[in-house]
């Protein structure tokens, strides 16, 4: 869905073929993206102009080290700094409440764009030690993150699944970098204290994911967004302030759009509730162009079937004979 303007119109709608479940993207150029999807590996670059197939794509299992037999890393989050790409994993159980070590991961990559030719290059280590750093910091008690990872302890089954990250569990999905670059904000969707989100700030990106070093956290921000978690951020330089998802934190289809100026003491206003007419829409990913006002939301669709014409409205080799993609 693309937006004209950040309480304008819904603009259009767009079918972009090759990716379902989108879950983090961010602007190239003005007339390109890049995005992740949370059920692999594969990073895919779309033009914004039209629906179709991506124009280019890169496989990160490798790099992200990943355990063949559970190969998802879950990536939920990006922003972009300079030619730099900062992404964030969910950080979080499965959907049974079971620990998987290749949903912590926060990485950078470094993308460039020369005459539409697309190169990324993934840069130094990715850091798979974020939450538990966090969980050393004085806040994290007041944040329930404790309660809501329990990391080595010996659970029965029941409590085990409230773990999970739609139920009581851990998950990050929103990543922001400030105007500035000097600060990247991680956004959970899971917990929240009371009607409140938590968004925690990091201030040493760059040294996290080149040298392993320790993340250094400020204080967290409070934001009350209804009950709801923050499900994708990103800072408009063309609008000048930063613009939220906000979404439910378990499977209701809830979703607003709202807009922060930056100050810490200032809470974000609600711009609108996202809702689409025409099919169920899942908002996940935020991506606001430099040179206009138009927000791009990209909903992921991965619990969605949809009937295409022919094999050419999928993937070479995933056309099934019930008419639908893989």
């Amino acid at each position: 869905m693309s937006l004209a303007g950040a309480g304008g119109p819904v603009a259009e709608e767009l079918v972009f073929r090759g990716a379902s479940d989108a879950s983090a993207a961010v602007a190239l150029a003005e007339d390109m993206f890049i995005v992740a999807d949370d059920e692999n590996n594969v990073l895919r670059v779309y033009r914004t102009g039209r629906a179709g197939s991506p124009v280019f794509s890169y496989d990160l299992t490798a790099f992200l080290g990943i355990d063949p037999e559970h190969p998802e890393a879950d990536i939920e989050g990006a922003t972009k700094i300079g030619s730099r790409i900062y992404w964030i994993t969910s950080h979080g159980r499965n959907k049974d409440g079971k620990m998987r070590p290749n949903r912590y991961r926060f990485f950078a990559t470094d993308v460039h764009v020369e005459n539409s030719r697309v190169t990324v290059r993934p840069v130094g280590t990715p850091f798979s030690r974020l939450v538990y750093e966090l969980l050393r910091t004085k806040t994290a008690g007041r944040l329930g993150l404790a309660e809501a990872t329990r990391f080595g302890a010996d659970l029965k089954k029941r409590d085990r699944e409230k773990l999970a990250p739609k139920a009581d569990g851990l998950n990050i999905e929103a990543l922001c970098g400030s105007p500035d670059g000097r600060i990247i904000y991680i956004g959970f969707r899971n917990p929240r204290v009371g009607r409140r989100g938590i968004v925690v700030p990091l201030r040493n990106a760059d040294s996290v994911v080149e040298h392993s070093e320790v993340p250094v956290f400020d204080e967290p921000i409070l934001w009350d967004l209804g009950k709801l978690g923050i499900r994708s951020m990103e800072y408009s330089r063309f609008h000048e302030e930063y613009f939220i998802i906000a979404g439910s934190f378990d499977e209701n289809d809830e979703y607003a759009l709202y807009r922060w100026s930056g100050g810490r003491r200032w809470a974000p206003k609600l711009v609108r509730e996202l809702i689409s007419d025409r099919v169920r829409f899942t908002p996940e990913a935020l991506v606001p162009f430099e040179d206009s006002g138009r927000l791009l939301l990209l909903s992921d669709d991965g619990s969605l079937e949809i009937k295409v014409d022919g094999p050419a409205d999928c993937l070479e080799g995933e056309y099934r004979s019930d008419g639908k993609c893989l």
